[in-house]
């Protein structure tokens, strides 16, 4: 067996092996390809007849029913088309955050939601993005993947600031097939989330954000003054944390939370908050009931 590391250890495997379990439960039939598109082509699965016309391959007309009807029928057949799933996950410095971190969280939450589409026999990308892209695997399928998944998950490291933006364009620059992109991010982006969702629109991609924070940057606990250093920028500056000054940065976290979850709606895309404290796996259940990653 492949070595296992210390993010992904034992008790992760385990957790992995549970969700799997969950995922079958909540399918009508084998979790092999259930939320795979179809569309008509060639194929193993007959479907329909419909006129030969010129430039049609002709391997598919019925010879049979030419001789019947003395017509060219071409035969159609249901094609299976796997859901490439783009997994971005962000390394910028703001998720080194938290005990444990935001970044920790965001990867646990990429291996089993790699996981669970290399089951279904998808093509997986994984994506690390900071001010841009920092890092990627390309698209593979087959569930032996998941080690190379883990592997690479692992030596990922924070740098930077972030710009999901500029991931989309780096990422999609170049002709992707369209499929599943999931976010997992704290979203704290300068520029704010709206150019980046509204740029990867354009591909017309289904795509479901994991927003991950902190219950202290939910609800923070600051002493009467406090230096508060920038992570990413590494700007500082000396604060009175006035109870007007928390409050305004509670709603101002609210507006953030809140402005993500009424794009996603407004577009048909998924979207889940969640705290470093919730199980990594609770989350990924959270994202099955959805509707989203299997169906």
């Amino acid at each position: 067996m492949a070595e296992i590391s210390t993010l992904f250890d034992d008790e992760f495997l385990r957790k992995l092996e549970y969700l799997k379990l969950v995922a079958n439960r909540m399918l009508p039939g084998q979790l092999r390809g259930e939320h795979r598109a179809r569309k008509r082509g060639t194929g193993v699965e007959f479907a329909d007849y419909r006129p030969y016309v010129s430039g049609d391959d002709t391997k598919d007309i019925d010879w049979r029913a030419y001789l019947r009807l003395d017509k060219l029928i071409l035969r159609i057949f249901d094609e299976e088309a796997d859901l490439p799933i783009y997994l971005f996950v962000d390394s910028s410095l703001s998720m080194n955050f938290g005990a444990p971190s935001k970044f920790d969280y965001a990867r646990k939450v990429a291996a089993a939601l790699g996981y669970i589409g290399l089951l279904n026999l998808d093509r997986v990308s994984v994506i690390g993005y900071g001010n841009g892209v920092s890092e990627q695997i390309a698209a593979k399928r087959g569930r032996n993947q998941i080690w190379r998944i883990f592997k690479f998950l692992e030596r990922m490291q924070t740098s930077g600031e972030t710009s999901l933006e500029r991931a989309f364009k780096t990422f999609f620059g170049t002709r992707k097939k369209r499929g599943l992109v999931v976010v997992a991010s704290d979203f704290m982006d300068p520029a704010g989330f709206a150019p980046a969702f509204d740029f990867i629109r354009i591909f017309r991609h289904d795509v479901f954000n994991v927003h991950i924070l902190t219950p202290e940057e939910v609800k923070p606990q600051f002493p009467d003054e406090a230096m508060l250093v920038d992570s990413e920028s590494g700007t500082s500056q000396r604060l009175r944390m006035s109870p007007t000054l928390i409050s305004a940065y509670e709603a101002e976290m609210a507006s953030l939370r809140k402005g993500i979850e009424e794009y996603c709606s407004r577009y048909g895309w998924g979207y889940v908050q969640t705290q470093t404290p919730i199980p990594f796996e609770d989350l990924v259940v959270q994202i099955f009931k959805q509707d989203r990653f299997i169906r």
